[in-house]
């Protein structure tokens, strides 16, 4: 192949090649179009989105600062009716306290005077009876005292009793209860009767006797004065009974 016919060869493949190079030069600058829009387009993006990021971010701070606020302020209200609420039950239940400890007082009151008043009528009803009959089982008296009482400082002794009863050698106490009780006679026995000589010296040589006197005389309490050996005197009607009288002296 000659040299002409080459060129001409290579002149036909430039023309031919012509269009291909130039659509690709086009079609590389548009993509480089494309790629440049789109990068511009993804740096738009991103930057919204950090904008609404940071609005978003922005908004949930204020909503959760306002949240906290009203979640605090709830918080304050919640605690001042709590305290109020507490305040008003403890009002209330000390007011409720001191009604009861009022009512209980009047109860006891009560209590205590009917208590004294049946005491008072059974101590009456015994000392009467004594007084009319002075004599007790076998022994008779000539003298009835009522209420006798001592205080010996010295000796760091008390006493009180209700009826004494006594002769030129015998002393009867009597312990009144309207209603007697084991504890009672265990009391009167074990403490008031072994003081009586050492508060009342001037009956030292007498014989002593003790006695109990109720309108009710449960059994374990007679059988327990029984077993000391004294006097058991309940009420019939409107006499004396003596419920025992096998007595021994203290």
């Amino acid at each position: 192949m000659d040299k002409k016919t080459k060129d001409e060869i290579i002149q036909m493949m430039n023309e031919m090649l012509k269009p291909l190079n130039e659509w690709l030069v086009k079609s590389s600058k548009e993509f480089d179009e494309r790629l440049k829009k789109y990068e511009k387009e993804r740096q738009e993006t991103d930057l919204r989105f950090k904008e609404e990021r940071k609005e978003t971010d922005l908004r949930f701070k204020e909503e959760r600062k306002e949240t906290d606020l009203r979640f605090k302020e709830e918080r304050r209200k919640s605690d001042e009716r709590f305290e109020k609420l507490r305040k008003e039950n403890e009002e209330r239940a000390e007011k409720d306290r001191k009604e009861f400890k009022k009512d209980m007082k009047e109860l006891s009151a009560q209590i205590g005077g009917v208590g004294n008043s049946n005491g008072f009528f059974a101590e009456e009803f015994f000392c009467k009876s004594l007084e009319k009959s002075m004599r007790l089982g076998e022994h008779e008296f000539h003298s009835l005292d009522r209420d006798l009482k001592r205080h010996i400082k010295k000796k760091n002794l008390k006493g009180e009793y209700d009826i004494i009863l006594t002769n030129s050698d015998t002393v009867v106490v009597v312990e009144v209860k309207y209603k007697m009780s084991k504890d009672y006679v265990e009391k009167f026995y074990n403490k008031s009767l072994k003081n009586f000589k050492k508060l009342f010296p001037i009956y030292s040589n007498y014989k002593l006797y003790g006695a109990v006197a109720s309108m009710s005389d449960p059994e374990e309490s007679y059988k327990l004065a029984q077993e000391y050996g004294l006097y058991v005197l309940g009420q019939s009607g409107n006499e004396i009974e003596i419920i025992n009288d096998q007595v021994k002296e203290i």
